[in-house]
């Protein structure tokens, strides 16, 4: 499949019909390739790999989008708690929708502060320091404990940087101060 040799992981499957040119065909080529399980019903008009990560597909599907908060915390292995959905930090008008029985939360963040982020395994990821700066400045998409636990293992400076805020810093500076 052209889409999987360019590293996507999910897709729409109007796309799919547009690069055949055959819209009905192409519907009926992803139905047979999903029923031999080379494809999987990710939301609605989406289709995913097998295998891939809940993350990756919900990159394609929010794109722009970067994976951060709780999520990103998990990936960088910062934390050993398991976060129930998967968080990502977009520019725009938020919205939630379910991808695999998982929940994906959609987070605003200022455009100038869309940053710091990398591809990582066909995921873009907020760099360790970004995430906790998001979780900060976002508390509700984040635990303060999965912060706390975090904030240990990473350059603290840098998050300060990060910080958009005079609120966000003294919150920051507490979350460090409770965790010991």
């Amino acid at each position: 499949m052209n889409l999987k040799n360019k590293g996507r992981s999910a897709f729409r499957t109007r796309e799919y019909a547009a690069l055949l040119g055959k819209g009905g065909y192409g519907r009926l080529v992803l139905h047979r390739l999903k029923s031999k399980g080379e494809l999987l019903s990710a939301k609605k008009g989406w289709l995913a790999f097998p295998g891939a990560i809940p993350e990756a597909v919900a990159c394609e599907i929010s794109n722009p989008c970067y994976v951060s908060f709780h999520s990103a915390l998990f990936l960088h292995g910062l934390t050993t708690q398991t976060p129930r959905k998967v968080y990502v930090a977009v520019a725009r008008r938020t919205r939630s929708y379910s991808l695999f029985g998982m929940e994906v939360v959609e987070v605003k963040v200022k455009k100038d502060r869309f940053n710091n982020f990398s591809r990582k395994d066909g995921v873009l990821l907020a760099s360790p320091e970004k995430a906790v700066a998001d979780c900060i400045s976002a508390p509700r998409a984040c635990p303060e404990a999965v912060v706390a636990e975090a904030a240990g293992r990473v350059d603290v400076e840098k998050v300060k940087s990060l910080l958009e805020s005079n609120a966000a810093l003294k919150r920051f500076r507490r979350v460090i101060r409770d965790a010991g």
